[in-house]
C-alpha cells in the first residue's frame, strides 16, 4: 500500500470517528519512515484534527505548528498557521509580547501577496458595508453580529458574503434582510473579485483566524478600500491589510496598541447581544433550595487546562460539599474521556465533578448550576453572555491578552464588574463569596436576566450609534471618496 492510500484510509478513519486508530496509524507510519519528507505536513495536519477531536489542546497546537512549518503550499500553510494561532490563546502564561510574535510570523506568509488594483471613479451616496464570514449559521458569534448587521441597514447598504453554502434558519432570516451571497466553490481571487464587483466600501471580517483563516485570505486581495476585523474574532489579525479592529477599553486598554497590527476602534462596549428566539423562550430555571452549591463550566473543552483545573479544585476545597459541572460545547464522548483522564491524573475529587458532552438544547442545563466559572486564559464571550441571560452569575479572570479579557468585557457591559477577578486569588474569592450567599444568588436569577436586558450588553441602539461613528471615522481617514 502506498503512502497516499494510507493517507486516504486515515482521513476516512478521522471522518468516521476512529480517532485513536488514526493516531496509531500516523505514529506507525512515522516510526517506519513510510511518509515522504515533503508530505509530512499532511500527517501533521491530520494529527492536529485528531487532537482537536480529543480536546487535546497542546497536541493540536504542536501538530498545526509542525504542519505550518513543513508545508510548502502557501494556502494550506496559512490555514495551518491560523489553526495554530487560534489555539495559542488557550496556552497559559503566554504574554501579549510572545503572542504578538506569533502573529508577526504569520504575517510573513503574505509578504508577496498581490492585491487588486485600487478602484477608480467609485462613489456612493450611502456607504456599502459588507460582512464576510466562513458561514452565517446560528452560532456563538451570531449572537453579537445579528443586531449590528440588521441595524446598519437604516444608514448603509448591507451585504453578507459566506464562504460556505451551509445554511440554517438564521441564515435564511438573514438572506431576507441583507444582500446575501455564497462564495463557495470559487477561488480566493474570484471571491475577492465578487466583493470588488459589488463595490463594497467597508468590509467587516467576522472570521479572523477561525476555520483556517480563510476570510483573511480574501481580505489579503484588498477587495474593499477599508477593511475591519472584530466581533467574531478575539485578537489582532496580525496583518497589514486589516485597517481597523472593533474593541473596547477593557479588551484593549490604553497602552496595548503595540500588540495590534490594526488601528483600534474602541467602542464604549465591544459587544451587543441579540438573544435568539430560543433564548427568549427559555425560562430562567429556579434552583432547589436544598441542592449543594453547584459551579458550572459550559464551554469548549479545548479551553480547559491544568492551571484552571487547579484553581477550580481550590474553590471546591473552600466550599465544602460543592459540586462542579463541566459540559463541553461539542457532543463527543471522546472529549469527555480526555477531561476525565486529566482530572484523574491530577487526583481531583472525582465524586464532586460531573463531566458531560455538549448537546444542541443546552439552555436548560443552566438550571443545573448556580455559579458559572469562566475559563482562562481563553475566556468565554458568548458563553458568559448566555449564562448571564439565563440568570447565572459568571466569575471571570481579567488577564493580559485580548482573549483573556473577553469575559471581563461582557461582564462590564452587563453591569457586573464585581464578578471580575484581577488575579487568581481574587477569582477564587469571588466564587467563594457568591457560594456563601447562595440563597441570595438563587433568589436573584430572574432579576439578573431582567437587569441584563436593560444593560449596555443588550442596548442595540447605543451600540449601533457607536459602531456607525467608528465606521464613519475610519472611512474619513482611509476611504477613497468623501461623503
Amino acid at each position: 500500500m502506498s503512502w497516499m492510500e494510507d493517507y486516504s484510509a486515515i482521513r476516512e478513519d478521522i471522518h468516521t470517528g476512529y480517532i485513536y486508530e488514526a493516531i496509531e496509524a500516523i505514529l506507525h507510519m512515522r516510526r517506519n519512515n513510510e511518509i515522504p519528507d515533503e508530505e509530512q505536513w499532511r500527517f501533521s495536519e491530520m494529527m492536529g484534527a485528531c487532537c482537536g477531536a480529543l480536546a487535546d489542546t497542546e497536541g493540536a497546537l504542536a501538530s498545526y505548528f509542525e504542519a505550518a512549518t513543513e508545508d510548502k503550499f502557501l494556502r494550506s500553510q496559512r490555514e495551518h498557521f491560523s489553526n495554530y494561532l487560534y489555539l495559542c490563546h488557550a496556552v497559559p502564561n503566554l504574554t501579549p509580547k510572545e503572542l504578538k510574535a506569533q502573529f508577526d510570523m504569520y504575517a510573513t506568509l503574505y509578504r508577496h501577496e498581490e492585491p487588486l488594483a485600487p478602484r477608480e471613479n467609485v462613489r456612493h451616496e450611502r456607504l456599502r458595508i459588507g460582512f464576510i464570514a466562513p458561514h452565517f449559521l446560528d452560532s456563538s458569534s451570531s449572537l453579537f453580529y445579528a443586531g449590528l448587521m440588521r441595524g446598519l441597514r437604516e444608514k448603509y447598504d448591507v451585504y453578507a458574503y459566506a464562504l460556505s453554502d451551509r445554511a440554517d434558519a438564521f441564515t435564511e432570516s438573514l438572506r431576507a434582510d441583507v444582500r446575501y451571497a455564497s462564495l463557495e466553490n470559487i477561488s480566493i481571487e474570484e471571491q475577492a473579485e465578487c466583493i470588488r464587483t459589488d463595490e463594497i466600501d467597508v468590509l467587516i471580517d467576522l472570521g479572523g483566524h477561525t476555520e483556517g483563516g480563510m476570510t483573511l485570505m480574501v481580505l489579503a486581495r484588498r477587495p474593499a478600500p477599508v477593511q475591519i476585523s472584530g466581533i467574531g474574532w478575539f485578537a489582532t489579525t496580525g496583518v497589514s491589510f486589516v485597517d481597523g479592529f472593533l474593541t473596547d477599553e477593557v479588551l484593549s486598554p490604553t497602552g496595548t496598541e503595540e500588540f495590534y497590527s490594526e488601528e483600534l476602534l474602541r467602542l464604549p462596549y465591544a459587544f451587543v447581544m441579540t438573544p435568539t428566539a430560543g433564548m427568549r423562550a427559555a425560562e430562567v430555571s429556579a434552583r432547589p433550595v436544598d441542592e449543594p452549591v453547584t459551579f458550572g463550566v459550559l464551554q469548549n473543552f479545548m479551553k480547559i487546562n491544568e492551571a484552571v483545573l487547579k484553581m477550580w479544585e481550590r474553590i471546591l476545597k473552600k466550599v465544602p460539599k460543592s459540586r462542579l459541572v463541566l459540559q463541553d460545547a461539542v457532543d463527543s464522548p471522546l472529549r469527555v474521556t480526555t477531561i476525565l483522564e486529566m482530572l484523574d491524573g491530577m487526583k481531583m475529587p472525582m465524586k464532586r465533578i460531573f463531566v458531560r458532552p455538549g448537546r444542541q438544547d443546552y439552555l436548560a442545563d443552566y438550571g443545573d448550576i448556580d455559579i458559572a466559572l469562566d475559563t482562562f486564559p481563553y475566556a468565554g464571550g458568548a458563553s458568559t453572555a448566555t449564562a448571564l441571560y439565563m440568570g447565572v452569575p459568571v466569575v471571570s479572570l481579567r488577564g493580559e491578552t485580548h482573549a483573556s479579557r473577553l469575559g471581563a468585557s461582557i461582564l462590564t457591559a452587563a453591569g457586573h464588574t464585581e464578578w471580575i477577578g484581577a488575579d487568581e486569588r481574587a477569582y477564587e474569592q469571588i466564587a467563594v463569596d457568591l457560594a456563601g450567599r447562595i440563597g441570595e444568588v438563587r433568589a436573584g436569577r430572574a432579576a439578573l436576566r431582567a437587569q441584563v436586558e436593560t444593560s449596555p450588553l443588550m442596548d442595540e441602539a447605543a451600540y449601533l450609534r457607536a459602531a456607525e461613528e467608528a465606521i464613519a471615522r475610519i472611512w474619513a481617514e482611509r476611504g477613497d471618496f468623501a461623503l
